[in-house]
């Protein structure tokens, strides 16, 4: 499950510093350039709720090993230089990584129930350690292998590995493909106001959290900072992911509900995009710093919320459909907005004063979701929160 994880971030995360090089190889325009870092996030959201059906049919574990399997391809495609295979790969990666993200909190909860959280917490951070890798070595990587598109390409190695490694290790229960425990059906999920909650607070984060994947290096650069310090300050704050994204879930532990940790992390990442965007340039490390604790803190704790407000990994496994499902739809018009509003040459100031609009409404929606509730399923088999 760690080494699925490492696999779900570097192919988002790699794209961004190499977006320059692309735009004047290909010559597209900033907005088709907005509209490719947009298209896989709304995959992850159009995708996710596939996720369920999938694994009723062909067993959680064999849906994870062909969301891989399609993950490699979809980087190997994105490889090719040329507009189709660029874009047909990235929906191929978006759609991949909405499935595979999808599944990973139920299995989860499935395996280890009585720690799932702090299991979260853990896989959580190699993911966040594989976008990091993306981010930092993206540069490199195309400088080394000769271009941006055998950089991008690179990273189907890491994909394989990681299928090799779950077709191997994964868990096995025979006579029961399907996610054991009872649940609602979709249907009834979103009827429960707690549902639409989790689903609002993961879709206001990710929109964050994608729009420094798709623009955070445009936008440094847009201050001064050549482009390989830029893509550097993406990867280290994307390292920094790592400490938050394992300690959140014990943060969240200390309290009866998670909204005091919730509003922490949302304040950090606040305070990161400010410094990075409008401080005096002393201050960058500072912000890199605060913008990677809360993004990593954040996104551990939407999974984690996931798990702790359902009662079986069935529930768990519906609510991450809709949950990233339509917050990963709703996130992907963040990029998409940063991109139309640097197309009509909107300046570093009004895109800051949008970022920290987002974080506020984040927070709104951290208010309801992070109360101490749960989706249960009662003795008559009827779907309750309590």
């Amino acid at each position: 499950m760690v080494l699925v994880g490492l696999n779900l971030r570097p192919a988002l995360s790699s794209l961004a510093p190499v977006l320059t090089r692309i735009q004047q190889d290909m010559g597209l325009s900033a907005l088709s350039i907005g509209a490719l870092t947009t298209l896989p996030v709304l995959c992850l959201g159009l995708f996710a709720p596939l996720a369920p059906w999938l694994a009723k049919r062909l067993g959680p574990e064999n849906t994870l090993s062909a969301a891989l399997l399609l993950l490699a391809g979809g980087l190997l495609l994105r490889g090719i230089p040329a507009t189709p295979a660029l874009f047909i790969g990235t929906l191929m990666v978006g759609a991949a990584i909405g499935i595979a993200g999808t599944l990973l909190p139920a299995l989860v909860k499935r395996e280890l129930p009585a720690g799932a959280d702090l299991m979260t917490g853990v896989y959580t951070m190699a993911l966040c350690l594989g976008g990091a890798l993306g981010a930092g070595l993206s540069i490199p990587l195309a400088d080394a292998l000769g271009g941006w598109s055998s950089g991008l390409a690179s990273w189907s190695a890491l994909a394989a590995l990681g299928l090799v490694a779950w077709l191997t290790l994964m868990p096995r229960h025979d006579g029961a493909t399907a996610l054991p425990g009872g649940g609602g059906s979709t249907r009834e999920l979103l009827g429960q106001p707690l549902a639409w909650q989790v689903m609002l607070f993961m879709g206001s984060q990710s929109s964050l959290a994608y729009i420094v994947f798709g623009w955070l290096p445009t936008l440094l650069v847009a201050r001064g900072y050549s482009e390989a310090e830029a893509g550097w300050m993406m990867g280290a704050s994307v390292m920094v992911q790592l400490i938050s994204a394992l300690s959140a879930p014990w943060l969240a532990r200390l309290g009866r509900d998670q909204r005091p940790a919730l509003l922490i992390v949302l304040g950090c990442v606040g305070a990161g995009f400010w410094l990075l965007l409008q401080a005096s340039a002393a201050w960058r490390w500072p912000g890199v710093v605060l913008l990677g604790l809360g993004q990593g803190g954040g996104f551990s704790l939407a999974l984690t919320l996931i798990v702790l407000r359902t009662g079986n990994s069935r529930l768990a496994g519906k609510l991450s459909g809709i949950a990233q499902g339509g917050g990963y739809t709703l996130a992907a018009m963040g990029p998409l907005g940063i991109g139309v509003m640097l197309q009509f040459g909107v300046g570093l100031p009004s895109v800051t004063l949008v970022l920290l609009g987002i974080v506020a409404t984040s927070m709104g929606f951290a208010l309801f979701a992070g109360r101490n509730r749960r989706l249960e399923v009662d003795a008559t088999g009827r779907l309750v929160t309590r």
